[in-house]
């Protein structure tokens, strides 16, 4: 099938919300329409056009169809398992605004994406709802930042920022980039694989106005690497742009060391810092792509000596409360238990985080979930 549209706002109005509209695209059965419509009517359920032509080109691992539909498996229940495992909500001083570390904060500018990643951390909170950033929501941010002089980074995320038209977007850079300490803005997106015709020559000259501005961006499989993908990334590197990759390991997606070992050189060859892997957060609705952590650290012990050390991203978790993202090494982990590690924070602190029952330390990794 040829591209529907080549227009960034045609992938959203174009947007595939039910099985009916991936027909279009792929086969689908009876039985995995019905599992869908169940499915999506607690979780959204979206993919871009774009992304759908991809799954209709073949997708042999399904590491891209199990990133992108709906599953039965998201609505096992685990009562490990909550909405907000990081308890953002109880980070946040104001709507749409995240304060976890003392030297930075996270704005949520919008509550809608290019596609709904099925391991998504705010499936159960930011995505539920369908709106943006407003000017009073915006200016109340602002002020905070404004009185709060050690924050010195601003990560704008959602959500999906790159959802929002330049204008609406260049409002919140404009903002942010007034405030005189605040030396460094990041733009977190999934734009750059679901929809890469939103990096226009006009977006990326407006974020090289504010710069300093870096763009991380979420990949999780080779196969998300396209010739459209790096056209979009080439397009903000010659604007001066960084750019980085946080990638979400992933139960029968990429937790193994070929396909990451792949994503990692694929992602050098054009340009792209690996950033992060993320161990999956313990979301209601994620059950499906867990993993243990031990597969993690195997991973990253397993890719050293094998691609150029540049290429190896950091390994953590993301702990709740203030103590955010661990990097899980033998220094940081200071007991393991029978449901639980206890990692060393970023400030010494000792944090519990739990582990989904098949994940325990001492269970053979890889094998399927419960």
């Amino acid at each position: 099938m040829q591209t529907q549209q080549s227009n960034w706002k045609s992938q959203l109005s174009g947007m595939i919300t039910t099985p009916g509209q991936l027909a279009r695209y792929i086969s689908v059965t009876e039985e995995q329409a019905a599992e869908m419509l169940q499915v999506a009517g607690r979780y959204k359920m979206g993919l871009s056009p774009y992304y759908a032509e991809l799954l209709s080109k073949g997708d042999p691992t399904g590491g891209l169809r199990k990133q992108a539909l709906p599953s039965a498996g998201e609505l096992a229940y685990s009562p490990l398992l909550s909405d907000d495992p990081l308890e953002e909500g109880g980070s946040s001083p104001l709507k749409r605004l995240v304060h976890k570390y003392p030297d930075r904060v996270i704005l949520i500018a919008s509550d809608l994406c290019f596609m709904y990643c099925r391991h998504c951390t705010r499936k159960n909170t930011v995505l539920h709802g369908n709106s943006f950033i407003t000017q009073g929501e915006l200016e109340a941010i602002t002020a905070y930042i404004r009185q709060t002089p050690q924050i010195t980074d601003v990560l704008i995320t959602g959500g999906d920022p790159l959802v929002m038209d330049d204008g609406r977007l260049e409002a919140v850079l404009a903002a942010i980039r007034s405030i005189p300490h605040v030396s460094t803005i990041r733009v977190g997106t999934r734009a750059v694989t679901a929809a890469p015709m939103r990096i226009t020559p006009a977006l990326a000259d407006m974020l090289e106005r504010y710069h300093p501005v870096w763009l991380n961006f979420q990949c999780n499989h080779p196969d998300e690497i396209t010739p459209e993908m790096e056209q979009a990334c080439g397009l903000l590197l010659s604007r001066g742009v960084p750019l980085g990759c946080q990638t979400v390991l992933l139960q029968g997606i990429n937790n193994d060391l070929e396909t990451m070992r792949s994503l990692l050189l694929k992602l050098i060859r054009i340009r792209v810092r690996p950033y992060y892997l993320y161990q999956c957060d313990l979301v209601r609705g994620t059950e499906p792509f867990m993993t243990s952590y031990r597969e993690g650290m195997e991973l990253i012990r397993g890719l050293w000596g094998r691609i150029p050390g540049y290429a190896v991203p950091r390994f953590v978790i993301d702990a709740p409360g203030r103590s955010g993202k661990i990097v899980v090494e033998p220094n940081n982990i200071v007991e393991e238990g029978a449901d639980r590690i206890i990692l060393r924070d970023y400030e010494g602190r000792h944090t519990a985080v739990p582990l989904p029952p098949d994940k325990q330390a001492g269970q053979p990794e890889g094998g399927e979930n419960s």
